[in-house]
């Protein structure tokens, strides 16, 4: 299973029971299409970098959920029909790399610098 990261505004005008049911729904998606919840932060209302459908806030909610491709699939197209949501955006968590997995630096010697200075 894949972990994700999604980030949903929703309409700040909406009542505080009504965004918890929003809320709810969600975490009902992610757990009927067995998909395991992680991390649920309610941000609360902000204001936003630009208006979107006129608003100049929302309410920011961010899940961290692991499940299949098809639960994102679901998933965003849930938030594209919800009229409460006003943005959402999903990301998927990579593995953190670790130093060594990386390759060998390779550092120019101060003879190799001088060379390559001569050159130009």
């Amino acid at each position: 299973m894949r972990k994700y990261e999604t980030i949903f505004i929703l309409d700040p005008d909406l009542e505080e029971e009504h965004a918890l049911s929003v809320i709810e729904k969600v975490k009902g998606i992610i757990t009927q299409t067995n998909g395991e919840i992680l991390k649920v932060e309610d941000w609360g209302k902000r204001k936003l970098a630009y208006e979107v459908k006129k608003k100049p806030k929302g309410h920011y909610i961010l899940i961290h959920f692991s499940g299949s491709p098809a639960l994102l699939s679901e998933l965003e197209r849930n938030f594209r029909v919800m009229d409460a949501v006003i943005k959402f955006q999903s990301v998927r968590l990579g593995e953190r790399q670790t130093s060594s997995s990386e390759g060998p630096i390779l550092e120019e010697t101060p003879e190799e610098e001088s060379q390559a200075m001569e050159k130009t």
